[in-house]
């Protein structure tokens, strides 16, 4: 019982010091009073969380606010400059590596070709381009805290394993445990049409939204679905599949096993198909 107590504050003072962070990071340069009164914290618990904030250097005191009475009140700001992660897009035969500080900005990219047909392949191709990428950009790569890989499939986010994936065959494949243990920071694994939908919601055309729908239509079709300004998994995190979903039962062999699904008409290659097709008939297309 002790054990289950000491887990929950534990897990009360993270949530807490993350609340504050945010409200720095979105609302900064903010007081402390003010992140107080908003966060619904004690002043003197705000006080502390700041404190440890500060000597971590993700934070930073700047210019002093106008006093309305009393001693002016410092003002926070987080730092963002020394602190970069790395985002990888891992498609069905292209790689995407970008390096990045904690305010979003983009400091490095790096795009090539990469075919894989094996778990194996996958694993070791992608150490090997990220051992790379890191090696290229020494120069201007401070603190890497944290990686994010986001691929097509079926993904465990909170245990950064993979269940599926259209073009290869995976066993519960534990890729956010590889990379983490590989370069010695946190792993962040999820499907890439969900993040997606996620990046548009925190920087992109729906950020003032809570609820929103993006689809996807490149080498497969997804869609990733934000309810209440969180993505919506599922039970069994397939929601979004929409390509999938039958629409011809007499149609084309899709590559899940089945029939006629939406993506064997509405993706990249199903519609490159298509248009080769008509031109043979001597059909005359259209291309906007």
């Amino acid at each position: 019982m002790t054990g289950g107590q000491i887990g929950n504050v534990d897990l009360v003072k993270q949530l807490n010091s993350a609340a504050v962070y945010r409200l720095i990071d979105q609302q900064g340069p903010i007081s402390r009073i003010q992140v107080a009164d908003v966060s619904n914290l004690a002043p003197a618990s705000v006080t502390k969380i700041t404190r440890q904030l500060l000597e971590r250097g993700l934070i930073k005191e700047v210019a002093h606010q106008a006093s309305t009475g009393g001693r002016r009140a410092i003002s926070l700001t987080t730092e963002c400059s020394p602190f970069h992660s790395i985002a990888v897009r891992l498609g069905r035969d292209v790689i995407e590596i970008s390096l990045f500080d904690l305010s979003s900005k983009e400091l490095a990219r790096q795009s090539e070709a990469f075919s894989y047909a094996s778990e194996a392949e996958l694993v070791e191709g992608l150490m090997l381009r990220i051992n790379q990428f890191l090696a290229a950009n020494q120069s201007i790569l401070k603190e890497l805290i944290a990686i994010g890989v986001t691929l097509p499939g079926l993904i465990d986010p909170e245990n950064g394993i993979v269940d599926y994936m259209p073009n290869i065959q995976v066993d519960k494949m534990e890729l956010g445990q590889l990379v983490s243990e590989e370069f010695g920071v946190a792993c962040f694994l999820g499907n890439d049409t969900r993040a997606q939908a996620l990046a548009e919601h925190y920087f992109g055309v729906s950020k003032k939204y809570q609820d929103a729908l993006l689809v996807s239509v490149h080498n497969g079709t997804g869609a990733g679905i934000i309810v209440n300004g969180q993505i919506f998994l599922g039970s069994n995190r397939n929601v979004g599949e929409i390509g999938h979903i039958q629409i011809d039962p007499l149609g084309d062999k899709c590559q899940c096993g089945n029939f006629g699904c939406l993506e064997t008409v509405a993706a990249n290659p199903a519609i490159i198909e298509n248009v080769k097709k008509l031109l043979s008939q001597g059909t005359t297309v259209l291309l906007r």
